[in-house]
């Protein structure tokens, strides 16, 4: 094999030009509607839990109570997607001290992790809540983004990621979400991330279950999308981040735990977790299956 010409590092797995990620909020009963419609559509989405809200008596409410889920019923409704940090109670972050915050974030999150069995990373804030002294908290206990409920065209990769601001809100109007994610599908040179967030309760709010179908179901069924939770996204990005390209273009080494996709000389290749991959040997670089 010939030393290549130009080896490219795409934004999304799999050769994929946009990725689209959903955002949903405060974990009531309405989720179960929410969940089971994007898992038939194959959408995936990061979902924030209040620990301190959540029901503990082991019995599920019925569908269309205006109640939050019972705990027993969290790892099992929302397996394929995301369990993020919501904090335990839902307060204003920023009229909290410290030792307050801290707390309502950390005890969130480790009693979430106990409910789903996997490290918890993500969060969105409450009521969309925050400054300076939360961002520089949240740091440093480990979140890795945190969503307000700000919009921007150009949502990823964020300049701060712990005030990540998403497209637009699940009602956004001139335009709707289903206008704008149909203008940038329509656009062949888009490359970027289409994040929609809030609440599933609202569907019942707004007696609008129809909503539901002709909001997001749109967004669904592209060859050519990633669809994605928060935390993929964001381990995807700062894996490709990690990739490093020898500078005579014959190898490249991926020291994350994830795959990561190269396009070399427009031949898209997959470049495993942990490994060095040699491009000047024949049959040494794996193709993109």
């Amino acid at each position: 094999m010939q030393t290549p010409l130009r080896i490219e590092i795409p934004p999304f797995p799999y050769g994929k030009r946009i990725a689209v990620t959903l955002s949903f909020d405060d974990g009531h009963t309405f989720d179960r509607r929410t969940v089971e419609a994007f898992n038939r559509w194959g959408l995936k989405a990061t979902f924030n839990l209040n620990s301190g809200t959540l029901g503990r008596s082991g019995i599920k409410p019925a569908d269309g109570e205006w109640k939050p889920i019972d705990a027993s019923e969290v790892a099992d409704l929302y397996r394929g997607h995301e369990v993020a940090i919501h904090t335990v109670s839902h307060p204003w972050l920023q009229k909290l001290d410290a030792s307050q915050i801290a707390t309502e974030v950390l005890e969130d999150r480790k009693a979430l992790e106990d409910l789903v069995g996997y490290p918890v990373r993500g969060m969105a804030y409450p009521f969309g809540g925050y400054n300076q002294q939360v961002i520089d908290i949240l740091r440093g206990l480990g979140v890795v983004y945190c969503r307000t409920v700000e919009s921007a065209e150009w949502c990823f990769p964020p300049k701060e990621p712990l005030a990540w601001a998403a497209t637009a809100h699940q009602y956004a109007e001139n335009p709707t979400v289903p206008e704008r994610f149909e203008k940038i599908y329509a656009n062949a040179r888009y490359n970027g991330v289409f994040f929609i967030w809030g609440h599933s309760f609202e569907f019942h709010q707004r007696n609008d279950w129809e909503g539901l179908e002709r909001i997001f179901k749109p967004l669904s069924g592209k060859p050519d999308v990633w669809y994605c939770t928060n935390i993929e996204l964001f381990d995807y990005e700062a894996a490709r981040r990690r990739l490093v390209i020898a500078a005579n273009r014959k190898s490249v080494c991926n020291p994350s735990a994830l795959p990561v996709d190269i396009s070399v000389d427009g031949k898209l290749m997959a470049i495993p977790g942990g490994q060095l991959v040699s491009l000047a040997e024949e049959g040494s670089a794996p193709a993109r299956t």
